[in-house]
């Protein structure tokens, strides 16, 4: 885990040892000792990665919820106490009441207690047993659930009744059994996001949409894999509890596949309200209570999933795709539910021998359920229908779009059909599991995994294996990933809410009062094809760092509109990490970089340097080019700096379809024709219009950067492009070549600073870990990067004696 830096950094640099150390302690501990050791395990990590001051907090309310259920009063009255202050607690997570000392623990304290709770009172009420102090409290602070907010709905009762019930031994291999199962499941889908998924918006013709589809649902991966890993580490203190999944992507059909995904879900769903509502309204009939109690489940998981997001989020997820996802999966389930009561269930996984035919029909459904389920899941991770529709919209009614769709049907019901068969074969073959054998073949796996992973080891195999291996090992976001929250600094995203996304992870940990420049007064629409500008003669606080503009409307210091005799003056264009964003007024490379210019060259032929930030977060290379011509000329700049980074053709074409969308025309005719060459119609949504503009991504930021060096030369004005990696984005060398070759041939004077993070700790120099931005320090770098890059450039660049 730590090798491939699974999950957060908190997970492999302090819990897994935490978990490690304390196995080891807990197996030669007397057995009446265990259960209270794992209690004080826990409520020490939620301390030690919290800090003290949260981890009090967080236990404080905890046993406070715990001490509710346990009053000396009516069952009804707890209950009824328990939501008032849950209502207060709701109050205060919604921001009504501010307490912001609390965003830290609520994710956790949500995971703990949102569904716990009601399975902890069910309990009480139903249960047969009394629960105990230790057993109690352990159930609420599992060790786990410190560093996985995302946690399985682990059943009280089921809790306590595995606890030590078979072989200690055999409990412990089991748990690393799965630990090893959810490393795996988390590798692949690292493989996964990183190099097989496309967004949306990048589907352009069918083979794209299958491959989105089937990438999309694969996704899930991670969730599964972060459950083993949990149920895993639960198992090594003795808690025998059952899986949490069970090969779902073999589902034979929908009601198949509810057993198989998230059993806990199912499990919580099926005992505290599918049974109590069937059974209180059986005298409706069979099927009309089957119908009732199955949708009234689904209905509830819907709300629950609302739910859980605001808990963890702070914002109750209400959308179109969302409702319409669970509608649909619920109409499936009940039809697979009353056709299945209507002529039973086989029950497949119990054969012990298959028939061809058998293979053969088990073979179609699980393809049918697959096909179906991955059109669904992309409906649900789509951040409106008209995006979904749109999705679609490129499968077109001809012999090769039929083609590639029966292909891939087939495709898949080949794969199935050879992994069921060979299912079916080793089942039947296969004895009770002999102890040593499973854990010597995952204690050999584990080791060549350790082995794979570690950089002494992948540095020797060379070429594209070495690279694989290494990203791999590495926890970053993928390229969808890296733009969806780049979005996210300037749109208000709804996209964002599928917990499969290591995105999710970092909107999670975001406070619930980290503003948007969107939502400050420092920004405001133009109504034009700017879209956005900031206020001129503004200050605001933006997250604890002053953000000020001058009358011009720059972040920058107050400069005369026509320069003095002597000046040597750079117009500064770019998006958001140019602007200085998250950094103070004084702390940006803009300042820095013009002080040392003006600190550093008393023998320069300039009596001054000035440097105008005209820098808007979110500009694409186009409102560049609109800026350069309505607002920098006129302060007559002697050069521009003109600031790139990996996503300037995602920019432009995102730009442009969003103009397109809304019917704007551009003052451009070669971009105007570039989209009716790529068939952009008016009318079309910004999804449909990105997608026929991407293959002409390139061309349309050629031209861009065409007319940006024409504007300035035209001008007196030196062009000068300069590569500055932001960090939310994976840095490729063959992007830096791509973007180098199309400035260089727009005849743009070329700068690279991409090392300008070099030997840095990537938290380092970040803003926050939800705000990726650079900070003091990330600047302080890019000053001194690109003031020697212009020292090895002074005979193209003049700006020194």
């Amino acid at each position: 885990i730590r090798t491939f830096h699974l999950e957060n950094q908190a997970v492999y640099e302090n819990f897994m040892l935490i978990t490690f150390y304390g196995f080891l302690i807990h197996y030669f501990l007397p057995s009446q000792y265990r259960l209270p050791f794992f209690l004080f395990l826990s409520l020490a990590a939620i301390a030690g990665i919290l800090g003290l001051v949260n981890g009090l907090w967080l236990i404080g309310f905890g046993l406070g919820l715990v001490g509710i259920c346990h009053l000396p009063v009516s069952f009804n009255a707890r209950v009824a106490i328990l939501l008032v202050v849950g209502t207060l607690l709701v109050a205060i997570r919604a921001g009504w009441i501010q307490a912001s000392w609390l965003d830290v623990i609520w994710p956790i304290l949500a995971s703990m207690f949102m569904f716990r709770l009601i399975i902890y009172v069910y309990d009480l009420k139903h249960g047969k047993s009394r629960p105990t102090f230790t057993s109690t409290l352990s159930y609420f602070f599992l060790l786990p659930n410190v560093v996985f907010p995302f946690f399985p709905v682990v059943d009280y009762s089921t809790f306590r009744r595995t606890y030590y019930n078979a072989d200690q031994h055999q409990i412990y291999q089991s748990g690393v059994d799965w630990i090893l199962r959810g490393v795996i499941q988390l590798i692949l889908y690292r493989f996964v996001n990183y190099y097989l998924l496309i967004a949306p918006e990048e589907v352009s013709n069918t083979l794209d949409l299958v491959r989105f589809l089937i990438t999309n649902f694969a996704l899930y991966l991670r969730i599964s894999g972060q459950f083993h890993l949990i149920i895993g580490i639960l198992h090594l203190f003795g808690f025998n509890l059952p899986e949490t999944h069970h090969l779902y992507f073999l589902a034979s059909s929908f009601t198949d596949l509810w057993r198989r995904i998230n059993i806990y879900w199912k499990d919580f769903m099926m005992k505290v309200f599918y049974y109590p509502t069937y059974f209180r309204i059986r005298q409706w009939g069979t099927n009309s209570s089957l119908i009732f109690a199955t949708a009234f489940v689904f209905f509830l998981t819907w709300f629950f999933h609302a739910y859980q997001w605001f808990w963890l989020r702070g914002t109750f997820l209400f959308t179109v795709p969302d409702i319409l996802f669970w509608l649909i999966l619920a109409c499936l389930v009940v039809i697979n539910t009353l056709y299945e009561a209507r002529r039973g269930r086989k029950r497949t996984l119990e054969q012990r021998s298959m028939t061809f035919r058998d293979v053969v029909g088990l073979t179609l459904r699980t393809a049918g359920t697959f096909s179906v389920i991955t059109v669904l899941w992309s409906l649900w991770s789509s951040e409106s229908i008209a995006d979904w529709i749109s999705l679609f919209s490129v499968v077109e009614p001809t012999m090769e779009s039929v083609s590639v769709l029966v292909v891939s049907f087939l495709t898949i019901n080949v794969v199935f059909g050879l992994v069921i068969w060979l299912g079916s074969r080793t089942e039947s073959r296969t004895k009770a599991p002999d102890f040593f054998r499973t854990a010597a073949t995952s204690g050999g796996t584990l080791l060549v995994l350790f082995f794979v992973g570690a950089p002494m080891v992948y540095s020797q195999i060379g070429g594209k294996a070495q690279e694989l291996i290494s990203d791999l090992t590495v926890n970053r976001l993928s390229d969808r990933e890296a733009a969806l929250l780049q979005r996210g600094y300037y749109e208000d995203l709804i996209g964002v809410n599928r917990f499969n996304s290591q995105l999710w992870e970092i909107y999670s940990k975001r406070p619930s009062n980290w503003v948007a420049i969107r939502d400050t007064p420092a920004i405001r629409p133009t109504n034009d094809n700017l879209i956005m500008e900031l206020v001129p003669s503004t200050t605001i606080d933006l997250n604890g760092a002053q953000l000020s503009t001058n009358r011009w409307g720059m972040r920058d210091r107050d400069y005369e509109q026509i320069p003095a005799p002597g000046t040597y003056r750079i117009a500064l264009t770019g998006p958001s990490f140019v602007m200085g964003y998250g950094v103070a007024d004084d702390e940006g490379f803009d300042p820095l970089l013009e002080d040392r210019l003006n600190q550093e060259n008393p023998g320069s032929p300039y009596s001054k340097y000035e440097i105008l930030n005209f820098a808007v977060p979110g500009y694409s290379a186009i409102q560049n080019l609109i800026v350069l011509e309505q607002k920098a000329l006129p302060f007559q700049p002697n050069a521009l700096f003109f600031m790139a980074h990996q996503r300037e053709e995602f920019a432009v074409v995102a730009y442009l379809a969003d103009r397109l969308s809304v019917g704007a025309v551009l003052p451009y005719p070669e971009l105007m024709e570039l989209a009716r060459q790529a068939g952009v119609e008016p009318g079309m949504t910004k999804g449909e219009a990105e997608r026929l503009l991407r293959p002409y991504g390139s061309e349309i930021l050629s031209s861009t950067y065409r007319q940006i060096v024409e504007v300035s030369r035209a001008n007196g004005i030196l062009p000068v492009w300069i590569f500055m990696p932001t960090l939310e984005d994976p840095l490729h060398e063959q992007e830096i070549t791509h973007l180098t070759g199309l400035a260089e041939q727009s005849g743009f004077i070329v700068l690279d600073i991409s090392d300008a993070y070099d030997n840095q700790d990537p938290e380092s120099i970040v803003v926050a870990y939800w705000d990726k931005h650079p900070n003091a320090k990330g600047h302080s770098l890019i000053t001194e990067d690109l003031y020697l890059k212009l020292v090895e450039k002074k005979e193209e660049i003049p700006l020194f004696q």
